[in-house]
């Protein structure tokens, strides 16, 4: 059996979810094909607790697909924050307010993102939703991409990669990627305070790692400590009381003492980016295109504006897919400056915040008291976590994208 669609989406997480939305009220017909079955209603009890950390520009997308309304009222905004570093001198405080920003960003929980997302694609007939559907093959022609898997032969005239860090497509179409593996780990989890800070995010340099604190709710903050991978092997191997313990010596106590620690995750952190983001009727998008260091906290909010550029070309247009190549080196030249200039702010931002070495280590403590005292320069950072600053300032004003 063959299923002709005008555009299939191999991967259903947020990001495939959400280009499969963006695109919803054109008349074209959509494939979004998942590895996994989805169950149709998503417990809490069976997820990681995990939120997305949105730039405002990344919300203002959201609510204009007349999705935010369903998020709000789970989401937490992020009015502050409050960026230390462990035995240094130096420190740096953001309130939007005083700016006349509406935040600096939102946490909001994945579990539900995606709940919301899949509930807006029910609304439209144009989308099926086919899983599990595991793409083992793929053949590409003038016009059309052919895919194979279990079940039915997928056709369609444009075929976009959601598929992650590990791409199949990508691997399948031969596109190279760069890759500079960091030896750093991320340890994620939650954790409970005594004295919880509504709408502040605290980011605190220790001599492992940057240590980020995002509020959720029920006074709990998610937290994400990157370290050499073998600190955090052995932060992972610690108990929940060794662990605590560990984590409030490399914070303080400016959220009073922790305790209620969750489950704790670990990824590996690399760097991988594709040296092309097309490649004849296909689209590399996300983690696909780009996987980036999270200190920025800007993977997510990149592949969002991708969606935007992408879905700005398709919507409205269907005749567009007949002759594509030239739409789609379109989408690739827009894209390289953006990508090429936030994968450089996540690689310094990185380095300068990981390095022991000295003479770094105090022009950093240095360069946060600087920027705490220095409004003109704070406006800046404000703005661009944001997202109202172009992604080509340098990297004194896009440090607070890692909070956004």
């Amino acid at each position: 059996m063959q299923r002709d669609y005008d555009v299939a989406i191999v991967g259903g997480g947020v990001i495939g979810s959400t280009l499969a939305c963006a695109i919803a009220a054109s008349s074209l017909r959509i494939a979004l094909l998942e590895s996994q079955q989805t169950p149709a209603g998503i417990s809490h009890s069976n997820q990681d607790g995990r939120s997305f950390a949105l730039a405002v520009s990344s919300k203002n997308m959201l609510d204009a697909l007349g999705v935010w309304e369903k998020l709000g009222k789970f989401s937490v905004a992020i009015k502050n924050i409050h960026i230390s570093e462990r035995g240094k001198f130096g420190a740096m405080r953001v309130n939007c307010q005083e700016h006349g920003s509406e935040g600096l960003g939102y946490l909001v929980p994945a579990e539900r993102l995606a709940l919301v997302l899949h509930e807006y694609m029910s609304q439209h007939q144009n989308i099926d939703r086919i899983q599990p559907y595991m793409v083992s093959g793929i053949q590409t022609h003038a016009d059309k991409v052919m895919l194979y898997g279990e079940g039915a032969t997928i056709e369609a005239k444009l075929l976009i990669a959601a598929d992650g860090t590990h791409s199949f497509i990508r691997k399948e179409l031969g596109i190279p990627v760069d890759e500079k593996p960091y030896g750093q780990t991320a340890v994620v989890g939650n954790i409970g305070v005594t004295d919880y800070q509504p709408h502040t995010a605290y980011v605190r340099f220790t001599a492992q790692g940057p240590l980020v604190l995002v509020p959720r709710s029920d006074n709990c903050y998610g937290f994400i400590w990157t370290n050499p991978t073998k600190a955090a092997l052995e932060h992972l191997a610690l108990s929940e009381k060794e662990f605590s313990a560990r984590l409030q010596q490399a914070f303080g106590f400016r959220l009073g003492h922790f305790c209620r620690l969750g489950k704790r995750y670990s990824y590996p952190l690399s760097l991988k980016v594709s040296q092309r983001l097309v490649s004849q009727r296909t689209v590399l998008i996300g983690n696909a295109a780009q996987t980036l260091h999270p200190v920025a906290a800007q993977g997510l909010n990149l592949a969002f504006r991708d969606i935007a550029e992408l879905s700005e070309l398709l919507h409205g247009n269907k005749h567009v897919l007949d002759d594509i190549s030239e739409v789609l080196h379109s989408y690739e030249s827009k894209r390289q400056s953006d990508i090429k200039h936030t994968v450089m702010l996540t690689n310094r931002l990185n380095f300068l915040f990981s390095t022991g070495n000295p003479v770094l280590t105090q022009v950093r403590g240095i360069g946060l008291a600087l920027l705490g005292a220095v409004p003109v320069l704070e406006n800046q950072i404000l703005q661009h976590s944001s997202g109202t600053l172009s992604s080509s300032v340098k990297i004194l004003q896009g440090r607070a994208l890692q909070y956004s």
